[in-house]
């Protein structure tokens, strides 16, 4: 499990540097330029998650196809998967291009805030499909084990984002359009190596047999609206936070980047059981699949607990690399241990989610979350964050409630799931 975990860590933080770069090069460039990358950075990665649950999709599959053995069930599921995440790529880009001005006004943005935004999601709105290759690639590959192509294209598009960014943020004065071409053009650039990186490991068998975009929309379509739902509601918590006052917001968008490194990091080590139960799944030995989930708890509880300490220990100090601001921070620091907090139930939730995806029940896991954010989080984070005037804390007291209640239900899902499988593998 470690050896698939660690180059999957690797990949998400560095995945993770891309965005905390440009938090840090905006942030020096201006608060303004801070806050629209604030705004707008969750309204384009509602885009890339919902071509992304399409790539958990072709994961799943490729897993399942690997551990039983069959390389040509391999194959159809990448072409599949891989044509029509291009189709959906450029389908989602499209429509985020169209709507940009509109959604960022229903978010609140001010005049100020609005200009850079929307050329901020217009240019991005390119990089979509190519994203949705990439994700589709690396998923291909993760599924037959090999988590190094994550690792290897994450470096290359840091490679390509920094200096490009740095260049055309600063000395081309392009500030926030300038940080979304750097991120474009290193979006096409990592495509391009993993098409070459897929080709040469993937399995080139005559690809044959069934059709499986019946197989791969099944298991795809819940995975897509989670994930979009799931940063929907990231925007709509931005959007609250812009209604605090612009240095709410700012912090807000430093402890989310927080937040997402150790979430990377624990979802680094939840792909890995979907993985390695996957392939038993795949093998038909349900037995290991459960082995693989209680050790992949075990090491969630370790990816968790390291770097959130470490993030504690470093205080204000952490959180003035993102800012010189001093009443920024110290608002990111109020709220930072409620945030960290609210990781620890998530813990035995992706332990119990990972297993369901790997038996392609992805449904549960997409019912199960938008319950608890349309239940809790965000109503409770507009009660709490604006009508009772707790601020950012009230946001994260929310979090913490959503986390809660998501780890019950989709624990006990889990648990049912595994009882009828052992059932009927008795029967049979």
């Amino acid at each position: 499990m470690w050896a698939l975990t660690v180059p999957l860590l690797v990949a998400g933080l560095t995945q993770i540097v891309v965005n905390v770069v440009d938090t840090v090069m905006l942030a020096r460039h201006s608060t303004t330029a801070l806050a629209a990358f604030a705004l707008a950075a969750p309204v384009y990665l509602i885009a890339l998650v919902v071509v992304r649950g399409w790539a958990t999709a072709v994961q799943i599959k490729v897993a399942q196809a690997h551990g039983a053995g069959t390389p040509a069930a391999v194959v159809r599921v990448v072409r599949v998967g891989l044509g029509t995440s291009l189709l959906a790529g450029a389908a989602i880009g499209a429509l985020l291009y169209a709507v940009a001005g509109p959604v960022l006004s229903l978010l609140g943005a001010s005049a100020e805030l609005a200009g850079p935004g929307v050329e901020y999601l217009r240019v991005l709105a390119f990089a979509v499909p190519f994203a949705a290759a990439s994700f589709t690639l690396q998923s291909a590959c993760s599924g037959v084990g090999v988590t190094r192509a994550a690792m290897w294209h994450a470096l290359l598009v840091n490679l390509v984002n920094l200096p490009l960014g740095l260049w055309l943020i600063f000395s081309a004065g392009l500030g926030v359009t300038g940080a979304a071409l750097a991120t474009l053009a290193a979006t096409v650039a990592g495509t391009a190596f993993l098409l070459a990186y897929g080709r040469a490991r993937l399995p080139r068998v005559a690809a044959g047999g069934r059709p499986v975009a019946r197989d791969l929309w099944r298991i795809g379509w819940p995975e897509m609206s989670a994930m979009g739902v799931g940063y929907l509601n990231e925007a709509l918590l931005a959007g609250f936070a812009a209604r605090m006052g612009t240095p709410e917001l700012a912090a807000y968008r430093i402890v989310d980047n927080l937040l997402l490194i150790v979430f990377t990091v624990m979802a680094s080590a939840s792909a890995s059981i979907v993985i390695l139960a996957g392939q038993e799944i795949g093998a038909g030995q349900t037995d290991r699949a459960v082995h693989w989930r209680r050790t992949g708890t075990r090491l969630l509880l370790i990816v968790f607990a390291v770097p959130a300490g470490l993030l504690l220990l470093g205080g204000t100090t952490v959180l003035s690399w993102f800012s010189d601001n001093p009443e920024v921070v110290a608002l990111a620091w109020q709220v930072v241990p409620l945030a960290m907090l609210s990781l620890a139930p998530m813990v035995p939730a992706m332990a119990s989610g990972s297993f369901l995806r790997a038996q392609g029940d992805t449904r549960s896991v997409m019912l199960a979350n938008v319950a608890c954010d349309y239940l809790l989080l965000i109503p409770l984070s507009w009660l709490l964050g604006l009508t009772l005037g707790l601020g950012l804390p009230g946001i994260y007291l929310a979090w913490n409630a959503f986390a809660i209640l998501l780890a019950v239900l989709v624990g006990l899902r889990a648990r049912r799931g595994l009882v009828m499988s052992t059932t009927n593998e008795r029967g049979e």
